[in-house]
């Protein structure tokens, strides 16, 4: 069994901060507490819009974080040790990960997470591509089989997806049309992403039907109820109601959660906060439901059964992953970098890793 340091290279927030304030750190390996947990030596980790808004502080009402705060959610790398009850994974298994809350801080050399919320890489996959799928991935896929349960079957619906070249957005064209037979995915896009978008989602099954929000005004471009579920990824739920069919469904994740789901997710968040964001999720569901449409918001869980299912549909080629600029976690400038890219929402196509 390989040593493991007691110190590790990190990239670490001293207080909350903009990616200007990121820097690199000598900060202590975690260490296994729990007999469910496994440890990760990191080999890539994807980067989410995510993590630039909790080093900023945008949780910290709800969670109490402690500084040197190490960033990342998603990681691929290989087991050096397991908890006493993990008896599905070994040490030596290369995996991939979306750690849970409470385990953020893949951003590092090595990192926690739990048996349950780590599948086995699958071989033909590189660590890169592997690390840029688990956080997007599984949200698209929870948001599409809630979905899929409310309107009994996605089979022949039509479904619109805002942003079709965003991170959440790439999957869930590809995750619709390819796996589960919507017949036609309407998705918006700027002029310049036009060709890239077409050659991403060629072939497979379903049609996609794309929209340049810089030259049409969406709404005349989709029409009046003609949408089945619409995957809310721009907070944009509330204006494209009357796009929904009477009976469809809106899932969204740019929108507030409920504040009991900040509760289970949280712990203690402050009270005054629970009531208002229950309110705020009420009022949303009441706006939906006048156009008889099932509005709800998705907070995704960590969930290696679904990472599983992700692998496999790569290795069909029904989903492609999309890594766009990498760099090496050393390389502080370069990662700095290609946080701004993300906190400024300015980035390229596809996700950064950082190796």
């Amino acid at each position: 069994m390989a040593t493991i340091p007691p110190t590790m290279r990190a990239l670490a927030i001293p207080s909350f901060g903009k990616p200007s304030t990121y820097g690199l750190a000598n900060v202590p390996t975690p260490q296994i507490t729990q007999p469910d947990e496994v440890l990760i030596k990191i080999h890539a980790a994807g980067v989410n819009p995510i993590d630039t808004k909790v080093a900023e502080g945008a949780l910290k009402m709800a969670h109490k974080y402690t500084f040197p705060l190490v960033l990342g959610h998603d990681a691929a790398g290989t087991i050096v040790a397991v908890g006493s009850a993990v008896n599905n994974l070994k040490v030596g298994d290369q995996v991939f990960t979306r750690v849970p809350i409470h385990d953020a801080g893949t951003m590092a050399q090595y990192c926690l997470s739990t048996a349950s919320a780590t599948a086995l890489k699958p071989e033909f996959m590189s660590f890169a591509d592997a690390a840029s799928i688990p956080l997007v991935g599984l949200t698209v896929l929870q948001v599409i089989r809630r979905a899929e349960a409310q309107l009994g079957g996605l089979t022949g619906k039509t479904a619109y997806v805002p942003g079709g070249l965003s991170g959440v957005g790439s999957v869930a064209v590809q995750l619709l049309k390819n796996v589960f037979g919507v017949k036609k995915v309407i998705t918006t896009l700027s002029t310049g992403k036009m060709e890239r978008a077409k050659d991403l989602f060629k072939g497979g099954e379903g049609e996609v039907v794309y929209i340049d929000y810089t030259k049409e005004n969406v709404s005349s471009a989709i029409g009046a109820g003609n949408v089945d579920f619409m995957f809310d990824t721009m907070n944009g739920a509330i204006e494209s109601l009357p796009l929904i069919r009477k009976g469809g469904v809106i899932v969204s994740i740019s929108k507030t959660p409920s504040g009991d789901e900040l509760k289970k997710k949280f712990g203690s968040p402050p009270w005054f906060m629970v009531v208002v964001l229950n309110l705020m999720d009420q009022v949303n569901k009441w706006r939906a439901g006048r156009y008889g449409v099932n509005y709800s918001y998705l907070w995704m869980e960590a969930d290696a059964k679904g990472l599983d299912d992700l692998g496999r549909w790569v290795g069909e080629g029904k989903l492609k992953t999309l890594v766009g600029r990498t760099a090496k976690l050393e390389d502080e400038a370069a990662v700095k970098s290609g946080y701004e890219e993300v906190y400024g929402a300015k980035g390229g196509v596809g996700k950064f890793v950082v190796e």
